[in-house]
């Protein structure tokens, strides 16, 4: 159970939120030019404490030591609370790469979330093994920025992984991970280069994904929405434990009409999309990461 003190500091740590209310609207543009300048400033030095080469071979760590997990919450909160634990403990995260054709640093964003006050970030292990990122830094929610120095343990099927930076007093969430199907929920991220949003919806089912790579890993779906550069973000319940994480999405199209004689599409073919399917890794996944040794 979250503790009405620790609530209450958790609040106020970080008094104005970007995003959160109309006297503290987030300029999108400032905040990712910042960390933008930050992830290029750490790829030109070339210093950087975690070099590509050894934090793409850091993602085969399986498992990691410890980590200081805060305790699950059972007391609901109204949206406005969970707003501002979510913004809190989430982070953004910026890499730094070079393409083939010119010779400016571009930039890839994403989402995260501390679980521990002493700089452990769970985001997804297609973020972590970003294959080009020669500079790989975080946002926390009061505009501090902090180079990625280890990644502790990642698992690629179920598209987890956990980073550390070097920050201590991080507000951050508790993992749950037996929440039901039907469990209201919420999404807190940055998609599409835009800071800070939350959503809501429920969490519809957990299934097996049997796509490339995945061998059958366990994931959630939800209808909390979200779009690209929400990688990462939390899923949380009404007392503010993450019992999920944001990893992909699948749009649902129908299928062009077929002749009725030959059973083959009519042209022009024409499709229109269904639904989008939110799929999420689950909580359980980033406790393994902790738990299986």
């Amino acid at each position: 159970m979250l503790l009405p003190t620790l609530l209450a500091a958790l609040l106020a740590a970080s008094p104005v939120i970007p995003g959160a209310s109309v006297d503290s609207a987030a300029d999108d543009r400032q905040i990712f030019r910042k960390l933008e300048a930050a992830t290029t400033e750490l790829a030109e030095k070339g210093d950087v404490a975690l070099k590509r080469e050894a934090r793409l071979e850091q993602c085969r760590r399986a498992t990691t030591s410890t980590v200081n997990l805060a305790p699950v919450s059972s007391t609901q909160l109204d949206g406005i609370t969970i707003y501002r634990l979510a913004a809190q403990a989430s982070v953004l995260i910026g890499s730094a790469y070079k393409c083939d054709k010119c010779t400016k640093w571009h930039h890839t964003l994403a989402s995260g979330f501390a679980i521990s006050a002493d700089g452990i970030i769970a985001t997804n292990h297609h973020v972590a093994a970003n294959a080009t990122a020669e500079a790989m830094g975080v946002m926390t929610a009061d505009g501090r920025i902090f180079p990625v120095v280890e990644i502790l343990a990642a698992n690629k099927p179920h598209d987890v992984a956990l980073l550390r930076v070097d920050a201590q007093g991080l507000p951050h969430l508790p993992l749950r991970d037996d929440a039901p199907a039907g469990t209201a929920v919420r999404c807190y991220s940055h998609p599409a280069s835009t800071f800070g949003c939350i959503s809501e919806g429920i969490i519809t089912r957990y299934f097996k994904m049997n796509e490339t790579d995945r061998n059958g890993a366990i994931f959630m779906q939800t209808t909390a929405d979200y779009a690209r550069g929400s990688s990462g973000g939390p899923i949380i319940d009404g007392a503010g434990n993450a019992v999920g994480m944001v990893a992909s999405t699948t749009p649902v199209f129908t299928l062009p009409p077929m002749h009725a004689a030959t059973g083959k599409d009519i042209k022009p073919a024409t499709t229109s999309q269904q639904m989008v399917r939110h799929n999420c890794a689950t909580a359980r996944a980033l406790l393994d990461l902790i738990r299986n040794k």
